[in-house]
């Protein structure tokens, strides 16, 4: 399952659940100000932790990184099209948030974004 680099600008290495050496798709946008921060999950070029699966841990990584604060970032997950028969392979985004509790970005909250919400804060159309 190949996916296209139209998802992202960088493979981000990360530590995901037990330090088990992941990797994601990471595109930064500028979105009115507001960075829009993008993990794509790569699926068989990921040897370790889902995207999903690392959830707040993944973003606290990428804002460490980047000197990003994960309080004024939007965050999105994208399960990217793998042109597969199976449904659970069609292309979906999600924008989702974390309670920050000491720096541990934990219970994440997951809102399916429609096509309008993608183009407008992933492909700047308005």
């Amino acid at each position: 399952m190949e996916v296209q680099h139209k998802h992202f600008d960088e493979v981000f290495e990360f530590k995901g659940k037990w330090d088990v050496p992941s990797k994601c798709g990471l595109k930064i946008l500028d979105h009115k100000g507001t960075p829009v921060v993008v993990a794509t999950e790569l699926y068989n070029h990921n040897p370790g932790s889902s995207v999903t699966y690392a959830g707040g841990l993944l973003l606290k990584q990428i804002c460490e990184a980047k000197d990003l604060d994960p309080d004024k970032v939007i965050y999105i997950e994208c399960n990217p099209d793998t042109h597969s028969r199976l449904s659970f392979f069609q292309e979906e985004y999600f924008r989702v948030t974390f309670e920050n509790k000491d720096g541990e970005l934990l219970n994440p909250v997951y809102e399916k974004l429609t096509d309008t919400q993608i183009k407008e804060l992933i492909f700047h159309e308005e």
